[in-house]
């Protein structure tokens, strides 16, 4: 495509213990099952592209970034949790500040290494409450129970916007 669109998916959970784990190994089992099931999904979708290819279809590019999702599972995804901004985890801080404070390098396909930035799966509590938005979250999953419409509603807002190309510029 001319224009490169990174989709994020959004994911609303009962606790951070789920995903980060209760010992804090990041473990959790929320995040484990969604990387099995990750894993098998790109499997599924890296053959069915790997068959177009071989039919003339133009994906070799998508196919890179499957493989590199599927390389490193763990890379695409991560969380924010507020009890996270007292974390001494380096990659946690990290990922934090690039799911709050850095749209530029989350909506990014590429890293500045020339490597593609997989990151596109995001587990919160209440990202809500912290004034966080990103116009380019397609895929808003609550797996946790629903609170009163209005907050429904604000969390349909985390997204669903007019989304940004690679470079930042606004796609109608």
């Amino acid at each position: 495509r001319r224009n490169k669109i990174k989709t994020l998916a959004l994911f609303f959970i009962d606790s951070r213990a789920s995903f980060r784990g209760a010992d804090g190994s990041n473990d959790g089992e929320l995040r484990l099952t969604f990387e099995r099931l990750l894993t098998e999904k790109l499997k599924s979708v890296i053959k069915k592209v790997d068959d177009e290819i071989k039919h003339g279809a133009v994906l070799t590019e998508y196919r890179a970034y499957l493989q590199a999702s599927l390389d490193n599972v763990r890379a695409t995804n991560d969380g924010y949790f507020s009890d996270d901004n007292d974390s001494s985890d380096e990659e946690i801080k990290e990922n934090v500040d690039m799911i709050l404070r850095d749209k530029t390098k989350l909506l990014a396909i590429k890293n500045d290494d020339g490597t593609y930035n997989t990151f596109r799966f995001i587990f919160s509590k209440w990202a809500l409450r912290e004034g966080w938005d990103n116009p380019n979250v397609f895929t808003i999953a609550k797996l946790r129970s629903s609170g009163s419409e209005i907050s429904k509603i604000q969390e349909v807002g985390r997204g669903l916007r007019l989304p940004v190309d690679e470079r930042g510029y606004r796609i109608e």
